[in-house]
């Protein structure tokens, strides 16, 4: 898995089809749907502050 700690995410489908992400610590600061389509993905401690997180 990849892993993404401690980032800010900004924009539109920030992780557009992402795959095979472990996902600590960080913000989804903008944008809708920054995870759509994507598959196997663990989240943890991380913070939406924008609409459809998935």
């Amino acid at each position: 898995m990849k892993e993404i700690n401690q980032q800010v995410l900004t924009g539109e489908r920030a992780l557009f089809q992402g795959r095979d992400l472990h996902i600590t610590n960080s913000t989804f600061v903008d944008g809708e749907s920054p995870l759509k389509h994507s598959q196997n993905v663990a989240i943890d401690h991380t913070i939406f502050k924008w609409k459809y997180p998935l």
